[in-house]
């Protein structure tokens, strides 16, 4: 591999990109075809996540950039936005983005490995394909969703099992996201699924658009992304109380696995969604309610469950076509510090289920040793 060109490719210095995979903040992935030098960190102007592949030519994929999250949406709408904003749906799953590499299918997640079980899955998508075919400059930007995937299990009534949304279509050489009018005529060209549009608002509609992030909340949906039409301004993300609530239910069934900050910054969440949507007295012991069940419950649950003699795990189910295909996801699983007991869970029309239990040890051994009468 010479580094000299891959520098040149990224527009960074050559001493920049060696100190990066000397510090192991770039490495290279070389049991995948072509092999591929993936960003952990950010290096300049060259995005976390960023894959760069080694084929017959550099090809890159870029990182998806982070999308920052509203606090207090008002004033953050009026002082980013121009006078209108696209409200999308935002879905509870994981974020990859698909493209072709020499000609090769591949499906990247956003910590910026390719995927062998989601690379699967999506390449038998052939309208996903055909775009890609004839659009090769282009990376397809969504959110996989559904029961059977090995990271987020999340029930959606339009993707039970598996679906793929599309959010975004950048272009492979800038990262650059095409506008939304234009993407969306794409997208219906080639009948690919996208995330739901719920409409256009001027900025100052903060109502309406508060109207429609309480109503996702009782849907149990998970938030909005808010966007320049033309995207040249970078989006922002809200979600209601309950997306919060459930992410702090998830965290303290597993507490010592996730860092403070996890849960600090949706416990402030709440605080100023509360403030900001001038809540009653009756309205904040609702969201207070809501707060304290989903922090105490779920770590009580896991304390007796451990008490019991249980192990703490977090179960996924996965779906594939042959032994091969189960092998290459455990040892990419493996590779990642993934540590899971997998079980096979039988044939179903052909394909093969696997239930992977990930187990959760650090708050399992933590839990044990203060049972045993551990103190502080």
């Amino acid at each position: 591999m010479e580094l000299e060109s891959v520098a040149e490719v990224l527009r960074i210095e050559k001493w920049r990109l060696k100190g990066a995979m000397e510090r192991k903040n770039a490495f290279t992935i070389d049991d995948f075809s072509p092999p591929y030098i993936l960003f952990r960190k950010e290096l300049r102007h060259v995005e976390k996540g960023t894959s760069v592949f080694l084929g017959d030519s550099i090809e890159v994929i870029r990182g998806f950039p982070k999308i920052r999250r509203a606090f207090y949406l008002k004033p953050m709408l009026q002082k980013h936005f121009k006078d209108n904003v696209v409200i999308e749906e935002k879905m509870n799953g994981y974020n990859v983005r698909a493209a072709l590499v020499d000609g090769k299918f591949v499906a990247i997640t956003r910590g910026g490995f390719v995927c062998p079980y989601t690379t699967l899955k999506l390449q038998e998508d052939e309208n996903l394909l055909k775009f890609l075919t004839h659009n090769p400059e282009l990376v397809v930007c969504g959110e996989v969703v559904g029961m059977e995937n090995p990271y987020v299990a999340h029930e959606y009534p339009e993707a039970e099992r598996f679906g793929f949304f599309c959010f975004d279509l950048r272009y492979k050489s800038t990262n650059k996201a095409l506008p939304i009018e234009k993407r969306n005529s794409l997208l219906e060209k080639y009948q690919l699924k996208s995330v739901r549009l719920l409409g256009t608002y001027r900025t100052g509609e903060i109502d309406r658009i508060f109207e429609i992030v309480r109503e996702l909340g009782r849907e149990g949906r998970e938030g909005v992304v808010i966007k320049d039409p033309e995207m040249k301004l970078s989006p922002i993300k809200y979600t209601p109380s309950e997306t919060n609530t459930s992410d702090l239910a998830y965290a303290f069934r597993y507490p010592y696995e996730y860092g403070r900050d996890f849960s600090f910054s949706r416990i402030i969440r709440e605080g100023y969604q509360a403030a900001e949507w001038e809540e009653s007295e009756e309205e904040l012991e609702t969201r207070a309610m809501r707060l304290g069940k989903s922090i105490l419950f779920p770590m009580v649950r896991s304390i007796r469950k451990v008490m019991a003699g249980g192990v703490l795990t977090e179960d996924f189910i996965v779906r594939v076509n042959s032994e091969e295909e189960i092998k290459a996801l455990v040892i990419f699983l493996r590779r990642q510090g993934i540590n899971f007991i997998l079980k096979d869970s039988g044939i179903d029309l052909d394909e093969h289920i696997y239930l992977i239990k990930r187990l959760r040890n650090s708050t399992t051994d933590k839990i044990k040793s203060y049972l045993s009468g551990r103190f502080e």
